[in-house]
């Protein structure tokens, strides 16, 4: 029976395992979304607002996909097998899918669904003091998950020398993400269902009240969409950034036993962890102890210089990357 060799793991990888910063992050975020869904459907129901029931779904889709970023640490954590050769990384990214189609489906379509009965009924909101006291806890909670995710992404990105902003919209990494997104969606929600509780009040009409949950609803549809829409591509098999490409073909084609570059591709197979094929000609006149010596010292020159890449995989052909003649191509 063929043995594989243990799959190799990328430093990046290791370094975030070893670290707390992301499961301590993913559970304050369940614990303050928890208790507010609870308290939002409480006051909801004793006040009538539309716009606190909306929210209490919101939170609850969100306390749904903590749980789902949850499942999918533990799973990730599986040793490759003969039938996962490179690992489970990629459930990290199914789950965190499932969890934007949860925010979309609980969060989105109910509350969108909700704030159309209410703008057809306009029934009118009984006592608002209580609504007004589960906002403010609600705002101090989400605030204090909000914090704490933004603090792990300044620090990651500060690791990484770049910005949060860049850090939050190309990492590999799906769980900050979602938690940092979800919980700024969560703070402006409260603030338009703030908006609709005051608007009302001052009016006298319950309309405000059902116009902050329809866009409360369309807020975590356009928050599902836009968590999942990068997700799909790390499904799919999503390329390492064209300048971290660039700056791997330049370490290739620099190499003394490398005649050209012919391919290259940098693949991700979990967050923070990608594997790099290439297909290469060899310099003429080595031997095979001078190339074989040359590729182990490129796979640790990569592995150093990329702290994402877990493994490389350099193919020597004797094929080279010429562009076609322009009179092959008439004559066929």
């Amino acid at each position: 029976m063929l043995r594989n060799m243990p799959a190799r793991r990328s430093r990046a990888a290791l370094r975030t395992e070893q670290k707390s910063d992301s499961r301590r992050t993913l559970l304050i975020a369940l614990t303050a979304n928890i208790f507010i869904a609870v308290a939002k459907l409480i006051a909801g129901l004793m006040t009538g607002s539309t716009a606190m029931l909306a929210e209490s779904a919101h939170s609850a889709a969100d306390s749904i996909n903590e749980v789902l970023l949850g499942i999918s640490l533990h799973r990730a954590r599986r040793p490759a097998d003969d039938t996962h050769p490179f690992g489970h990384g990629r459930e990290r990214f199914l789950w965190a899918f499932m969890a934007a189609i949860a925010t979309f489906l609980i969060g989105g379509c109910i509350s969108i669904g909700m704030a159309i009965l209410e703008l057809r009924a306009n029934h009118a909101s009984g006592h608002t003091l209580v609504a007004w006291i589960v906002l403010a806890i609600a705002f101090a909670a989400d605030g204090l998950s909000w914090l704490q995710g933004l603090r792990q992404a300044r620090t990651e990105a500060r690791e990484r020398g770049t910005s949060v902003w860049n850090h939050l919209r190309y990492s590999s990494e799906p769980l900050l993400r979602a938690v940092v997104v979800e919980d700024s969606a969560a703070l402006i929600g409260l603030v338009l269902a703030a908006a609709g509780l005051l608007v009302g009040q001052v009016t006298g009409n319950n309309r405000p009240d059902g116009v902050a949950a329809l866009l409360i609803g369309i807020l975590l549809a356009l928050t599902a969409f836009g968590l999942a829409r990068p997700l799909a591509d790390f499904l799919i098999g999503r390329s390492l950034p064209a300048n971290q490409v660039e700056k791997l073909y330049a370490i290739l084609s620099a190499a003394s036993a490398i005649d050209e570059v012919v391919s290259i591709q940098a693949v991700y197979i979990g967050p923070e962890e990608a594997i790099i094929a290439a297909k290469v000609h060899p310099a003429p006149n080595l031997t095979i102890q001078e190339v074989t010596s040359s590729m182990d010292e490129l796979d640790v020159a990569i592995r150093k210089t990329f702290p994402v890449v877990a493994d490389v995989f350099l193919d020597l052909t004797m094929y080279r990357n010429s562009s076609p003649d322009p009179a092959d191509l008439e004559s066929s």
